[in-house]
């Protein structure tokens, strides 16, 4: 009798494992995961290997051994129940935690979706806890409730560290949390000064017209993409802001190829920093040898190019000799200048989508008195509103010691995701949330906690006007100075495979660009139709 029963029990244990597997399995298919593969050869392989040596193993196994079935469906089952259990949305509510589930299932939607943060405030509250980067998260999409958490409980929080800061002797500026911290953002805060930004602006405006004509005389004008052209504005700009490098200067292809050698923003990230020393011990020289002929144009009683480093070596000649300082403006200039080029795709995408923004800066630049600070305007309008809908989609911020969110608790070791990109959509301060409209910047100033796309407090983002600048320029440039259309498109891509990517236009958008002394080869910038 027991032999007459044993291929039914072996029969409920494999359909029992194998609904165990399900989720797994579930799991492996998302987007995501399939991105990581295809980037990472060798860890698909590795993976495959696993797979088959798992599958094989277990056929060994359950041959061989008769108690070693019952053994693996029972632990699986308690697995699966134990991990459904804890990725309840309901789990630890009773405890005073937020809502919302643990489980990687939401995790990997969150980075396949844009929309995954709204309709999760829709369904469980402004305050909702998931999990990113292997450990748990509470998400806060009330930028006033945020504000007020990060201000409260700033004894509580830490600014999170990424490994490439080893990198600079005394880490990079933003995962930097004592008393070291505040001296060196003093320091570079009062070099990128307003007067610097606004100096350095006809040097950016040359480069963004250089390459704007560049891409409009390029071989596949007719349907380019607009990336390289974007990336290397971004690049020359930075340079000429905090390096005083000109923006002619011959030395900038060879610049390039040195913090290319960095790695791109997610291998600079994410691989270890050893990795890098090289390269980075090699721009830092080259800082410091800018540097060094600053200080000699200074005692030969000339002035140099004005620039974040010069106003460094102004105020005190010793700060050449400072390799963490030194470290972070080589840190600066190859990390921001990621994040503006990423603003500098999405206000292009959106110059094309709303061609009806197009003539007010066109008309505005044809008046000789006002024209320029006009200009100025509604270039900074469309700024703000691109910023409002796009790019300034976060900051985290790392508990340290148990903290209050509204009327939940956090505990130490979890991490807090201020959804500033979601809470940029409440209707209350911005009607019409999903519309872009530049001209609610010209009819009302918004307070920190309605409007706050560089974050706040001491880590907030003192490059925020170089940014803005850079952007303003672009804008104004090619609307006034360019006609064009969208010849192709297609749904925003996350820029990268990670919670912390940016989102980014389609990898697909192009366009047809020409100069306007050159109309005959472009119509006015358009947009299709169908969108």
């Amino acid at each position: 009798m027991p032999h007459d029963r044993a291929p039914v029990t072996n029969g409920v244990l494999f359909i029992a494992l194998a609904l165990c597997l399900v989720p797994p399995f579930a799991i492996g298919t998302k987007p995501p995961v399939w991105n990581e593969l295809r980037t990472r050869p060798l860890l698909a392989l590795v993976f495959v290997l696993a797979a088959v040596g798992g599958l094989t193993g277990f056929a060994w196994l359950h041959a061989r051994y008769a108690w070693f079935l019952p053994l693996v469906s029972g632990g699986a089952v308690a697995c699966a129940l134990g991990l459904w259990w804890r990725a309840r949305p309901g789990w630890g509510t009773a405890r005073g935690l937020p809502p919302g589930s643990l489980g990687v299932g939401a995790s990997l939607d969150a980075i396949t979706h844009q929309d995954f943060y709204a309709r999760r405030a829709a369904e469980l509250g402004p305050v909702f806890k998931m999990a990113q980067f292997h450990r748990p998260v509470v998400v806060v999409t009330d930028l006033q409730l945020g504000l007020a958490v990060m201000e409260s409980e700033r004894a509580n929080l830490t600014q999170p560290r990424l490994p490439f800061g080893r990198l600079s002797p005394g880490d990079y500026l933003e995962f930097m949390n004592d008393e070291r911290h505040a001296h060196y953002r003093a320091i570079l805060r009062t070099a990128l000064s307003g007067r610097v930004v606004n100096e350095c602006r006809d040097g950016v405006a040359r480069v963004v017209r250089e390459q704007l004509g560049r891409m409009a005389l390029s071989p596949g004008a007719q349907q380019v993409s607009p990336d390289g052209c974007l990336k290397r504005i971004a690049f020359v700009s930075m340079l000429r802001v905090i390096c005083g490098v000109s923006v002619d200067d011959p030395r900038i292809d060879a610049l390039q190829q040195h913090f290319d050698e960095l790695g791109t923003i997610r291998f600079f990230t994410e691989r270890r920093p050893e990795e890098r020393a090289e390269p980075f011990a090699h721009l830092v020289g080259l800082v410091r040898g800018m540097a060094e002929d600053v200080r000699a144009q200074l005692a030969r009683g000339d002035v140099p190019e004005r620039s974040v480093l010069s106003e460094i070596v102004r105020a005190d000649e010793q700060h050449i000799a400072d390799d963490t300082l030194l470290g972070n403006l080589v840190l600066i200039v190859h990390v921001t200048r990621s994040n503006v080029q990423g603003l500098l795709r999405w206000a292009f995408k959106e110059l094309f989508a709303h061609p009806e923004c197009v003539i007010p800066l066109r008309d505005a630049a044809s008046q000789s008195a006002e024209g320029r600070s006009r200009v100025e305007a509604l270039a900074s309008n469309f700024v703000s509103e691109v910023l409002r809908l796009h790019q300034s989609e976060y900051f985290y911020r790392e508990v340290t010691r148990e903290i209050r969110v509204g009327d939940f608790h956090v505990p130490p070791g979890w991490l807090l995701r201020v959804a500033v990109r979601e809470a940029h959509d409440n209707p209350d301060v911005f009607p019409e949330p999903g519309a872009f409209r530049p001209e609610r910047f010209a009819s009302r100033h918004y307070q920190k906690t309605e409007y706050c796309p560089f974050s706040d407090g001491a880590h907030s983002c003192f490059g925020a006007g170089l940014a803005l600048m850079i952007a303003r320029v672009l804008v104004s440039e090619l609307a006034i100075e360019f006609d064009g259309r969208v010849v192709a498109d297609g749904p925003a891509e996350r820029d990268g495979n990670r919670h912390w990517s940016h989102w980014r236009p389609s990898r697909r958008f192009r366009v047809s660009l020409a100069s306007r002394g050159r109309a005959d080869e472009a119509a006015p910038i358009t947009t299709p139709a169908s969108g």
